[in-house]
């Protein structure tokens, strides 16, 4: 082996004695870095904390992000104050920041037809609050009507009393003239129950026909109306929201007083089962009468497949019917119109 040849194999041997004595020496060296622009400073500087040196304690790591220091955003409070400035309410969020926006709205417009139908769909208190007063009527009223029947004829007696918030109303129809030759039973009705913020709320009712008679109860926590019919087992009927008997609907429209044009709806028992009636208000006319010509209130039943229907209700008389025309299911006609009224 020549003397050029042997020297090279030397240093090789020497560097590579030397490059594992400092691997195994624990020679300090470090990974060749990329020159960083100075621009980028700032994330050089964020990356620092992370590094387990100087990292705070786990239990230390919010009162960092809550730490005072200078940062050109606005504090979270004055960025809130243009959203509540805003006039759209559905930006607001927070339930409470909307029911202060609607109150002032709503406020002006209690006496505006159909707000109180709107508002029951918030809270009762507050539906019974903004609903408006009811009409009062007398303490007794007695109004006396004559009944044509096809070639029969009668008079009614419809009796309205009122104690307290309690009231009670009792129809009695009875045959007159040449008809009292073959009719001789009274037919007659009782409506028991009482008066709430809407309106009457019926308990119980009484119909007799002569030798039968049949009643119901309205279960009003249950929504739930049980009727005893004159033969066969007891009917139950469940039904929501408020209910009217045949009776005292005409008392219901007198309490709350119709609108002068459009429909109501009203879940009336009519002595056999539950319906649902809708009545179409005609407007206001002049009717003669035994009382003289009165101002009337025309209201026609549109539901279909249950006879005819209209009531006049008087204006000047709180709204009390003073003329009646229905037809049963057989297709025969009533007719009642008022005599007399006291007081």
């Amino acid at each position: 082996m020549s003397g050029r040849s042997v020297r090279p194999w030397w240093i090789a041997l020497t560097g590579s004695l030397l490059l594992h004595a400092g691997l195994l020496g624990g020679v300090s060296w470090t990974l060749p870095q990329r020159h960083v622009p100075s621009g980028q400073a700032l994330i050089e500087a964020r990356l620092v904390p992370l590094t387990p040196a100087k990292s705070p304690p786990a239990s230390d790591a919010k009162p960092p992000t809550a730490s005072p220091r200078p940062s050109p955003a606005p504090p979270p409070a004055r960025r809130a104050e243009p959203v509540v400035e805003t006039a759209a309410p559905a930006i607001a969020v927070d339930a409470d920041a909307v029911v202060a926006i609607a109150e002032p709205i709503v406020a002006p417009l209690d006496d505006a037809p159909g707000i109180e139908a709107v508002s029951a769909k918030t809270s009762a208190p507050e539906a019974a609050a903004e609903l408006p007063p009811l009409n009062v009527l007398p303490p007794r009223i007695e109004m006396r009507y004559q009944v044509r029947y096809g070639p029969a004829s009668g008079e009614q007696t419809l009796l309205w009393v009122r104690q307290g918030d309690d009231y009670t109303v009792t129809s009695v129809v009875a045959a007159t003239g040449l008809t009292g030759l073959f009719y001789r039973g009274r037919f007659v009705q009782t409506s028991r129950g009482r008066i709430t913020p809407h309106g009457l709320q019926p308990e119980e009712f009484w119909d007799q026909r002569g030798n039968k008679r049949s009643s119901a109860r309205f279960d009003t926590g249950e929504r739930l109306l049980t009727l005893n019919p004159a033969k066969g087992a007891p009917r139950h009927f469940a039904y929501q929201g408020d209910v009217q008997d045949a009776l005292s609907l005409f008392f219901q429209l007198a309490l709350t007083a119709p609108p002068s044009a459009g429909q109501l709806t009203y879940t009336v028992f009519n002595g056999k089962k539950l319906r649902d009636y809708t009545y179409e208000v005609r407007g206001v006319d002049t009717l003669e009468t035994a009382l003289g010509a009165v101002r009337v209130l025309h209201l026609v039943r549109v539901t279909d497949g249950d006879g005819r229907f209209e009531v006049w209700l008087a204006i000047d008389r709180h709204y009390l019917p003073v003329r009646v025309l229905r037809s049963d299911d057989k297709g025969s006609e009533m007719e009642l119109e008022l005599r007399s009224i006291s007081p």
